[in-house]
């Protein structure tokens, strides 16, 4: 039913085949987790290797933890303040040409549903403002937990790390982060499975994922960071 190797059916109610250990080993995260519902379909969260969301939650959700991963590398940098500023939708629009993009406020308004909505559930999600007691920056244990996370490549992390690193390091940063980069080849891939099998025997698989996803191109998180 899937050709799709970054995807993954896990039977609920049958023995797995051909890839039984692995499937095997899914299940029983997903039933720990609550997760082991019969016709969810589930994405793998790009920053930790046994954690799945539903699709419904995906897009808020992976947005969200990058924010807070962004916050938990600056508290390893010795940050006394880390506060969310702005998040804005690329909404993705047909047009003659080929494709517009227009950037539009997410959560200051929006001219569509979609996005309305997605900047709601993601306006729940952010906490405006954390407070840590400072102290000096340990660059080590920063990109080790980028490396963990999944965030090594991230070269606006990378830079802040470098940034706080010996001599008059910096003391205040603004910084715009993607809130969608390293969850993009799963979201796709989700849709891809949602658009095969939707109406299909009754089954209606993330109708609400399936439009957010075709509706909105990218998420950017601007948050101002003091030392």
């Amino acid at each position: 039913m899937v050709d799709d190797l970054d995807a993954m059916v896990v039977p609920y109610s049958v023995m797995p085949a051909g890839n039984e250990t692995q499937v095997n080993a899914v299940r029983e995260l997903l039933r720990a987790a609550g997760q082991l519902i019969p016709g969810a379909l589930l994405i793998k969260n790009p920053y930790e290797s046994e954690v799945f969301e539903f699709s419904e939650y995906a897009l808020e959700s992976f947005a969200s933890a990058k924010y807070h991963h962004l916050a938990t590398v600056a508290k390893l940098l010795g940050a006394t303040d880390v506060r969310f500023e702005d998040a804005k939708i690329e909404r993705q629009t047909a047009a003659t040409n080929g494709g517009v993009r227009a950037m539009i406020p997410g959560l200051g308004g929006g001219d569509t549903d979609v996005s309305k909505e997605v900047a709601r559930k993601l306006d729940a999600r952010l906490e405006g403002q954390l407070t840590f007691g400072g102290g000096e920056p340990d660059p080590e244990a920063a990109l080790e937990f980028l490396r963990r996370h999944n965030l090594a490549n991230d070269q606006q992390l990378k830079s802040l790390v470098e940034m706080r690193t010996g001599s008059n390091p910096i003391q205040g940063y603004r910084m715009t982060l993607s809130g969608t980069r390293e969850s993009d080849a799963n979201l796709r891939a989700a849709l891809s499975i949602a658009e095969s099998v939707s109406g299909k025997k009754g089954i209606n698989v993330g109708a609400t994922f399936t439009r957010e996803v075709k509706s909105i191109r990218s998420i950017e998180i601007t948050t101002s960071i003091k030392f």
